[in-house]
């Protein structure tokens, strides 16, 4: 069915039809439906750009409240709609791993390119066609809609009541700077995961700032590692001084990073995404006596 809309929205564009027109070639979208109703149809005839669209199984996908919510908030539904706009024509040609650009609300999305399994995203976002070229921009067709993220990953992380514990050992060991750095994947375990480790080891890593900062560290791979580019028994290294890698189990749509399961995927920051996880990620290297404190 995809392939069929795709192939009428090229149709249209070789006759010359401008983007709205184009994008109503699918018919009565919840795409098209938002953008008229957030009054953007005229303004996106008035100069070239291109649009990063969802489907309607994309925005199907969102929670039905969050869904009714921006309907009746036309500032936020149109905040959301340009989002997925940028200014100029950007093409498949013109994507590179990480690359950024400048959305409509000034804000911006990037684009991550996984050579492994031939995925390209958008904040996370497969692009599942590219460049459907009308008489002013271009159309990639994404299945996920992008949200604009609440921050830096620090930001996220001093948001979410379930990484309280987290956000007071990146405070202890002085890792807020390190994590405000771009391009970072943190899989960032929650309150009940640091609760697991125990009394004996929370308390050796109190005692040991950098002890916890490698601990910390070993939970923050150098590169934007959305979902849909993790692959399964991928080993990704982290930023603990000894680089050490951690091995991905993947299997349908669980995660398992070493003995810890995502449990929350793909919350995208202004400088990488996090990934919430149910257990402490600890390096084989720490795993004895220094950690448990024996002698």
């Amino acid at each position: 069915m995809l392939r069929v809309l795709c192939f009428t929205l090229a149709l249209y564009a070789v006759s010359g039809a401008n983007l709205v027109e184009v994008l109503q070639a699918s018919g009565k979208s919840t795409l098209v439906s938002l953008v008229q109703k957030a009054g953007l149809a005229d303004a996106l005839t008035q100069g070239t750009f291109t649009i990063f669209a969802p489907t309607n199984a994309a925005f199907d996908k969102l929670p039905a409240d969050l869904l009714a919510a921006l309907g009746e908030d036309v500032y936020a539904l149109a905040n959301v709609l340009k989002y997925h706009v940028v200014q100029g024509s950007v093409r498949k040609q013109d994507a590179s791993n990480e690359l950024q650009l400048d959305t409509l609300t000034g804000q911006k999305i990037r684009l991550n390119i996984y050579s492994h399994n031939n995925e390209v995203t958008v904040e996370g976002s497969k692009i599942l066609d590219f460049d459907i070229q009308t008489s002013n921009g271009y159309v990639h067709v994404i299945d996920t809609v992008m949200l604009p993220p609440e921050g830096s990953i620090v930001d996220i992380v001093a948001g979410a009541s379930e990484l309280s514990t987290l956000l007071s050992k990146v405070l202890s060991a002085d890792l807020v700077t390190a994590l405000q750095g771009d391009r970072l994947t943190l899989f960032a375990p929650t309150n009940q995961a640091f609760s697991q480790l125990g009394s004996t080891v929370l308390d050796n890593l109190a005692k040991d700032p950098q002890l916890l900062k490698e601990i910390l560290l070993y939970h923050v791979v150098p590169s934007t590692e959305y979902s849909a580019g993790l692959h399964n028994r991928e080993s990704l290294r982290t930023l603990d001084s000894h680089q050490d890698r951690i091995k991905l189990n993947i299997t349908g749509d669980s995660i398992q990073v070493k003995n810890g399961k995502v449990l929350s995927a793909d919350i995208s920051a202004t400088n990488g995404v996090v990934h919430l996880i149910d257990h402490v990620l600890v390096p084989r290297r720490h795993l004895g006596s220094a950690l448990l404190g024996k002698k």
